[in-house]
């Protein structure tokens, strides 16, 4: 190989001394000085933006901020107020749930108690009736026992005689279903009061009391007797057209005597009467036969009897004796007086004494 040669120039000897000034190319741009300046002032007039930018921000933004501040404290303080409104509503309404707590503990204490008091009653009752219907026979006796009272209620304070039938016939069915051979002179006493009762026949009232009534209405259509002359004790009080029919008022008078009076003829009731006696007369009369109804209605026959007797006397007195109409009155009161009014209650009922006798013969078998 050979060697190459290595061309030495002054500038990059080593041992050259002095320096040499480096010469710029010919091809390197120098940078113009007005475009750093542009620059410049471009990036300080965008800083100034920036700054007025911000602070017209900070001049916008901090009412609003600070609104916002104040809101939010606001806010804090109704959400603190608001708090403690809860609690205090939370904590009274826990005060009254004690409160109703310990109502409602107190409450079902007392039941509680009052349960047992029942339940002790209860069982206490139950002991007692078993102790007093630990025999059925007493239980059944005393049933019957209810019944023939209620029988004998509605034969004497009632009169409903028809109640008092139904009563006995049910105390009869309950003798009859228990097949009891030691109450069968019971039922023998309770189905002879029976037949006794349905023998006795009760008063026709409702014909009493039309008869009645309409001798009432009839009353203001009666002539007054005024300034007739005196009757004959011996002379008939009707005019007979025939003689049959003399003979047969005859009969008629004779057999009715014993019920109602006839007296004669006074002086006094030949006396004239003014307009208001008439009156007084008649409403007399009308109220004595009202008595008289009254008293069938309630079967009274004293009463009725007596009422009918003074009817008759104020007719025969102060009436007309020789008009026919006076004189159908008189027969009708005659008719009416003959009528049974009393209510046919027997004195007793057999089946109450046999009752009795049963009952104590059953006490004295339950005794230990």
């Amino acid at each position: 190989m050979t060697d190459t040669p290595v061309a030495v120039t002054a500038s990059e000897s080593p041992l050259s001394k002095d320096p040499v000034e480096k010469v710029p190319a010919k091809n390197t741009p120098t940078p113009p000085a007005k475009t750093g300046r542009v620059l410049a002032w471009f990036s300080l007039v965008l800083n100034l933006i920036l700054v007025a930018a911000v602070a017209a921000a900070i001049w916008w933004l901090w009412p609003q901020w600070t609104a916002v501040l104040q809101q939010q404290q606001v806010l804090q303080q109704q959400q603190l107020q608001q708090t403690e409104q809860g609690k205090q509503q939370h904590q009274q309404l826990t005060e009254q749930l004690q409160q109703q707590l310990a109502l409602v503990t107190d409450q079902q204490k007392q039941q509680a108690a009052a349960s047992v008091q029942h339940q002790q009653a209860l069982l206490q009752l139950q002991l007692e009736s078993k102790k007093q219907l630990s025999n059925g026979r007493t239980w059944q006796l005393w049933q019957l026992q209810q019944l023939l009272q209620l029988a004998g209620q509605k034969i004497w304070l009632e009169q409903d005689m028809p109640a008092a039938l139904r009563l006995l016939q049910g105390a009869e069915q309950q003798l009859a279903v228990l097949q009891d051979s030691s109450m069968q002179p019971l039922r023998q006493a309770i189905q002879t009061d029976l037949a006794e009762l349905q023998k006795n026949t009760l008063p026709d009232v409702a014909k009493i009391q039309l008869g009645l009534t309409s001798l009432r209405k009839a009353v203001n259509d009666l002539p007054l007797r005024q300034s007739e002359r005196a009757l004959d004790n011996t002379a008939p009080v009707v005019a007979s057209s025939s003689d049959w029919q003399s003979t047969l008022l005859q009969h008629w008078n004779s057999f009715w005597s014993s019920l109602v009076h006839v007296r004669p003829t006074q002086p006094e009731d030949l006396s004239l009467l003014s307009v208001g006696e008439q009156l007084s007369l008649r409403n007399t009369l009308q109220q004595q036969l009202l008595l008289a109804e009254l008293a069938a209605m309630k079967y009274q026959s004293e009463l009725y009897q007596a009422a009918l007797q003074q009817a008759m006397d104020t007719l025969q007195r102060y009436f007309a004796a020789v008009d026919p109409r006076v004189s159908a009155a008189s027969e009708q009161l005659v008719q009416l007086a003959a009528l049974p009014v009393a209510f046919p209650a027997p004195a007793a009922l057999q089946s109450s004494a046999v009752l009795d006798q049963v009952m104590r013969q059953s006490m004295v078998e339950t005794k230990p």
